[in-house]
Parts: structure tokens; C-alpha cells; sequence
């Protein structure tokens, strides 16, 4: 009798397990980067735990805010040795994926992938309302390639390079490319094309990027010291010059940016701890931290919705987190 019960009760708590792996999708995927388009839709590119080889980029994605997972078809990335995997999506169709060297783009979610073509280091990833936008460094320069979403062929954007490898910002209408105390270069988009405006930071900094509706922003990171630096939120309205209108907490090096019509928030990390500021004007708080790897590709999918990756392959955890509430709270999701 009792060997009966406790045969139930192990099969019970097997088919459990099972349960919780299968709302989880347990697709064995360490995440290195993550994506979001909605609060419900989102894509995880990682290491596979699963393939019979070692170091199997991998890409899934989501339909149901995380709840399970779908393994999509990935191109023949590598693993590579400095950087990290990354994926960006514009919306349900359009993405691109890299590993620093090459990169990847599809029209159709993922079922074809088509190679840039492009010899270079792989640096900033965005979209305009025309295409795929992407920072190039070919060994002498750094340049803005473009290719439109659905056809034809990536194509340098005339004016928009500087010399040296930059560190490179792309958000809706402006780009950023800077070699940091050697030349920091920012342009923006309009009809005619693409125009060079001064820069909202100086060569001191570096420049991270975000706009929302007519507004652009630009958080200005400089004089590092151990575990943190400075930093400025900075602000464009109707096409005016930046202007500085908050200051977030010095602690940590920034590692992400982001903007919403309710706030900002920085992703920064410094002495083993990694933060998540959030604030706009003169009121700031930190409602994220935690020890261990950087907080990398904060972004909003809509104004109350953000994400994050926490660390990757080869540290010590690797989590995908989200918030609901503009960043006020924050809670891992299973991949």
C-alpha cells in the first residue's frame, strides 16, 4: 500500500516538473540577448544547452509575454570570443541578429535569413521607418550602412562615418558615432536625408540615443572612475538644442538606456552590482539592483513595458528580466 502511494506521489511530482518546464518552454537556451516588440512578444537569441555540438546559437521567441517559447530557425552564428550574440526587432516580421561579425537580417520573422555581405566589425543596431540601420567598422572607419526592410541590398549612408572604431547610437530620426576625446559626430533624419546637427554630448562622453514622439534624448556618460561615472539626460524638443534636464545616480558605468513618455531608465553596472536608475528632472531612484553580471539591451516595447538581459554564457547567471510598470519592478522570466 504505502509503495503504491509513493509511486503516485513520485509520478505526481514528475509529471509536475514536466509541467512547470513545459509553461517555461524549457528550451535549454542561455540568454545573451533579448528583443521585445510588444508586452507579449519577444525573442531570446543565446547558447543552446541542447545541441550535440558545442556553442549552438540559438534563437526563440514568445507570443504570450514569456509564459512559453518557440524555437525559431537561426543562421550559422558564432560564438564569439569578445562581445556577445545580439538580436533586434523592429516588429513581428523584421529582425536582425549578429555576432559581431556577421550579420543577419529577415523580413519574414525568422523563416529566411539573409547575410549582410559586409566585411567589418558589427557595432550599433536600429531601424528607421525605411529599414535596417547598422554601425560598421571596416579596420579604418566606422559607417552607417542602410538597407530597406523587405528588399535589395545594404548601402553606405553618404556623410554619416567618422574615423576610427566609434561607439555607435541609433535610435528613430538620429544616429551618434563617437571616438571617445577624439570626435563625437551626431545626425538626424528628415526628408531630404540625413543631416549633421552638433552633437548633444561632448568628445568626453559616450552617447546613448532615444526618442519618443517628436522628442529626442541623449544620455551623456563621461569621467569613469572606479565602479561609476557621471551622466546627464539631455533633451530635444520640436528640434530645438539639447538641453540637460536630469541627472541620474553616478553609480555604475552605463551599459543601457532607454526612454518612455513616463521616464527614463539607465542600465549601469560597477563593483559588482549592476543598477537600474530611474528618474527624469531632479527625481531619481533605483529599483533594480543586483550582484554579478551587467544589465544589457534595456529597452521599452511600449510605455509601460521594458526588458533587459542579465549576464549571458559564460557568467555566472544569465536571466531575462521584464517590467510592467515602467520599470518600477522588475521580475525574471524562464526561458
Amino acid at each position: 500500500m504505502w509503495g503504491k502511494r509513493i509511486a503516485v506521489l513520485v509520478l505526481s511530482l514528475l509529471l509536475t516538473g514536466v509541467g512547470a518546464s513545459v509553461a517555461h518552454a524549457g528550451t535549454g537556451v542561455v540568454p545573451a540577448s533579448t528583443s521585445w516588440t510588444s508586452a507579449e512578444r519577444g525573442w531570446v537569441l543565446g547558447l543552446d544547452t541542447l545541441c550535440q555540438t558545442a556553442n549552438c546559437p540559438q534563437l526563440v521567441r514568445t507570443l504570450d509575454g514569456g509564459t512559453t517559447w518557440t524555437r525559431v530557425r537561426t543562421p550559422a552564428l558564432a560564438v564569439p570570443e569578445t562581445g556577445r550574440l545580439r538580436v533586434v526587432f523592429a516588429n513581428d516580421a523584421a529582425g536582425m541578429v549578429t555576432d559581431g561579425e556577421q550579420l543577419f537580417v529577415t523580413g519574414n520573422g525568422g523563416t529566411r535569413w539573409e547575410p549582410s555581405g559586409i566585411k567589418g566589425t558589427v557595432g550599433a543596431l536600429g531601424f528607421d521607418d525605411s529599414g535596417f540601420l547598422a554601425v560598421i567598422y571596416d579596420g579604418t572607419s566606422s559607417r552607417l550602412f542602410h538597407r530597406e526592410l523587405w528588399f535589395g541590398s545594404w548601402q553606405p549612408v553618404p556623410g554619416v562615418e567618422v574615423k576610427g572604431q566609434a561607439f555607435g547610437s541609433i535610435a528613430p530620426g538620429q544616429v551618434s558615432l563617437s571616438v571617445t576625446f577624439v570626435e563625437n559626430r551626431y545626425w538626424t533624419r528628415s526628408l531630404p536625408g540625413w543631416l549633421e546637427e552638433p552633437a548633444p554630448c561632448t568628445i568626453e562622453s559616450a552617447t546613448r540615443l532615444a526618442t519618443v514622439s517628436t522628442d529626442r534624448y541623449a544620455l551623456c556618460s563621461f569621467d569613469p572612475g572606479f565602479g561609476n561615472m557621471s551622466k546627464e539626460l539631455r533633451r530635444s524638443s520640436g528640434g530645438e538644442p539639447f538641453e540637460t534636464v536630469g541627472v541620474p545616480p553616478r553609480d555604475g558605468i552605463t551599459t543601457g538606456f532607454a526612454v518612455s513618455p513616463e521616464t527614463a531608465l539607465v542600465a549601469a553596472t560597477g563593483r559588482d552590482w549592476s543598477f537600474v536608475h530611474r528618474g527624469s528632472g531632479d527625481k531619481w531612484d533605483t529599483p533594480l539592483t543586483l550582484g554579478g553580471p551587467p544589465f544589457e539591451d534595456l529597452a521599452f516595447s511600449d510605455a509601460r513595458h521594458a526588458a533587459l538581459v542579465r549576464g549571458g554564457p559564460g557568467q555566472e547567471s544569465a536571466e531575462v528580466y521584464r517590467s510592467d510598470d515602467a520599470g518600477l519592478s522588475w521580475k525574471p522570466v524562464g526561458v
